[in-house]
């Protein structure tokens, strides 16, 4: 829908004074340093000239920093391949009901995969995100995990 005329300048100084009612739902801010690319709602979107603070006011918008993305060929780990699933899904490429299986298969091979009580609840936390459809806080803490992952692999692969 577009604005036109006089009419777009009020509407737009009118949303310029928006505040909202309650202060805990004000949006997610992202700090962007400059020439930096994020993808929001699936259109890319770069910081130009100076680091900026953009604000998302739309509640669970899919948002992706392209600096955090896995590379689809850099996805060759259980984890990391997960990690490439979901931040398909949170990036709004990806539809949930398409990612909903591949995410239970390769959870459930993850749990049997870690056996260290704290990766374990880890996990479990990462599980129970997917299937309550929070995928950027799962997306979260799958980085915590692919760091557990490296350090075995490097242990393993030291030995």
């Amino acid at each position: 829908m577009a604005i036109s005329g006089s009419s777009s300048r009020s509407t737009v100084a009118s949303l310029a004074g928006f505040r909202p009612r309650y202060p805990e739902l004000s949006g997610l801010l992202l700090k962007l340093r400059a020439g930096e690319r994020v993808l929001v709602a699936g259109a890319l979107l770069e910081s130009v000239g100076r680091p900026s603070r953009l604000r998302v006011m739309t509640p669970d918008t899919p948002i992706l920093r392209l600096r955090d993305a896995i590379d689809p060929t850099e996805a060759t780990t259980p984890v990391s391949r997960l990690a490439h699933l979901v931040q398909m899904v949170v990036a709004g490429i990806l539809p949930e009901s398409d990612a909903r299986e591949e995410c239970h298969t390769a959870i459930s091979a993850l749990a049997s995969a870690f056996v260290d009580p704290g990766d374990r609840i880890l996990v479990e936390r990462i599980s129970a995100d997917l299937f309550a459809g929070r995928y950027y806080p799962a997306l979260r803490r799958l980085v915590d995990l692919r760091q557990r992952e490296a350090a075995i692999l490097a242990l393993a692969k030291a030995s």
